[in-house]
């Protein structure tokens, strides 16, 4: 994973550069549109002022000019390197080498120039602004023409302004440069003092035991963390939970098995030891008694070991709660042929939403835990029907019944009613009350109205109402 100090560096300087370049880009165009126009309007002045300053002493170097060589002024001569040198001097400026002026009669013959400039004609005689290339130089002039027929030329080299623009565009970059490694210092500082308090969690979460559950502290934690810490704290309680049911679980059940696995080996050395064929016949009796208590004590826990006690069920199959109550039905009236059960099934077709598996083993409870408490030649009803959003599964017996006192401790794991007669594990209404807390079910015991026994309401949401 990256570091998030490293990202928000690499990220911050990215996006700086970015933005410098196009800053930069910006400026260097901005910086050339204002020179252009900074120095169109200076050659505009500069062949106006021209014009008003010699105009009319032109009369006299009219047949001087049109006879022989043009005037000639000088201007001062130095180096111009950038505009960011010194290159003003008390005697004159390096710029004037790169300007130049040109004055011409009507018929273009040149009458006053600079020296600066070049012999050839500076621009078309034509009034207004001109690019030209003379001797390999760039040069942007201006043109004027006098009321007495002279024509006034201005020009500069270009190069002038595209330093200008670069230096201004410079100007605006190179603080930013210098800033950049002093901003990458401080945002890794900063970020890294943000971070501590996160830092502190990750290696307190290291540090910890595999028991060690207990909840994180917040703390000096930025707001921001807030959530990822209570999330963790959410996950280290369930993960407490968890493993307390676990280690409950392991000890109730590792109880539980004790005193059948005892039963089992006495009966065992009964019958290897018994010598009355009477005997062995009822150590035979009672070894294949305590190995079915055994197999059905087993059965249930791992039934109850799949049944995650704290999460929903996935909502990804549709069951027929009928068609399940119908397989254990059949399957107990086979079971229980020799004790004469009258297993009596009614109701219609009724899908709920959830897990197959889990709800069979709630169906298959409830009716095994009928038929087992109920007497030989005794009655056992189901009844699955649809109400609404709702669908109900009804169980009754002509058993014994349990008091109302009783009803609530019945769901606890390992908890058995003395007096029954029954040989169980006291798992069955435990696993039932999972099963209902994962489908959002319900469930109610009461008393059989027409069997006498014992009357078990279970309430699903069916699948056309969306529910779960």
């Amino acid at each position: 994973m990256k570091s998030i100090r490293r990202l928000l560096l690499f990220g911050i300087i990215g996006v700086m550069s970015i933005v410098m370049l196009v800053a930069g880009a910006f400026s260097y165009r901005a910086g050339l549109q204002e020179a252009g126009e900074m120095f169109d309007a200076k050659l505009a002045h500069s062949s106006r002022v021209l014009m008003s300053l010699v105009d009319a002493p032109l009369g006299d170097l009219g047949e001087h000019g049109a006879t022989g060589d043009p005037m000639v002024i000088a201007v001062w001569q130095g180096a111009a390197t950038g505009v960011g040198d010194a290159l003003a001097f008390p005697t004159g400026h390096a710029y004037e080498t790169k300007l130049a002026f040109q004055v011409r009669d009507a018929s273009g013959h040149l009458l006053l120039r600079s020296d600066s400039g070049p012999d050839t004609q500076l621009a078309p005689l034509s009034p207004g602004f001109a690019d030209v290339v003379i001797e390999g130089a760039h040069w942007r002039t201006f043109t004027l023409r006098s009321p007495g027929g002279y024509w006034y030329q201005s020009g500069e080299l270009a190069d002038i302004r595209a330093e200008l623009a670069e230096d201004i565009a410079e100007g605006t970059l190179l603080p930013l440069l210098v800033a950049i490694p002093l901003m990458a210092l401080l945002v890794w500082v900063l970020v890294g003092w943000s971070l501590r308090g996160l830092l502190r969690v990750s290696d307190e979460v290291e540090a910890r035991a595999a028991h060690h559950l207990e909840p994180l502290k917040p703390g000096s934690v930025p707001r921001e963390v807030h959530g990822l810490v209570a999330a963790i704290n959410r996950l280290l309680a369930r993960l407490d939970a968890s493993f307390q049911r676990e280690r409950r679980f392991t000890a109730d059940a590792a109880h539980e098995l004790r005193t059948p696995i005892a039963a089992l080996k006495v009966h065992a050395d009964n019958l290897r030891s018994s010598t009355d064929s009477n005997e062995r016949a009822s150590s035979e009796q009672q070894l294949d008694l305590a190995v079915l208590r055994i197999e059905r004590l087993v059965e249930q826990l791992l039934q109850l070991s799949r049944v995650e006690p704290d999460a929903r069920a996935q909502a990804t199959q549709r069951v027929d709660l009928y068609a399940l109550a119908q397989t254990h039905v059949g399957e107990r009236r086979t079971l229980d042929a020799a004790r004469a059960l009258s297993i009596r099934l009614d109701g219609e077709s009724c899908e709920v939403v959830g897990d197959e598996t889990a709800l069979d083993a709630l169906v298959g409870n409830l009716i095994d835990n009928a038929c087992r408490y109920t007497p030989a030649g005794g009655s056992v009803h189901v009844r699955v029907s649809c109400k609404a959003d709702r669908t109900r599964l009804l169980v009754e017996d002509s058993g014994p019944g349990i008091p109302a006192h009783a009803r609530e401790r019945v769901f606890d794991r390992f908890h058995r009613e003395l007096g029954t007669g029954v040989v169980g594990s006291g798992l069955g209404l435990s696993i039932v009350r999972q099963v209902l807390d994962q489908h959002a079910g319900s469930i109610v015991l009461d008393t059989s109205p027409t069997l006498g026994g014992l009357l078990v309401k279970v309430e699903l949401p069916s699948a056309s109402s969306g529910a779960l």
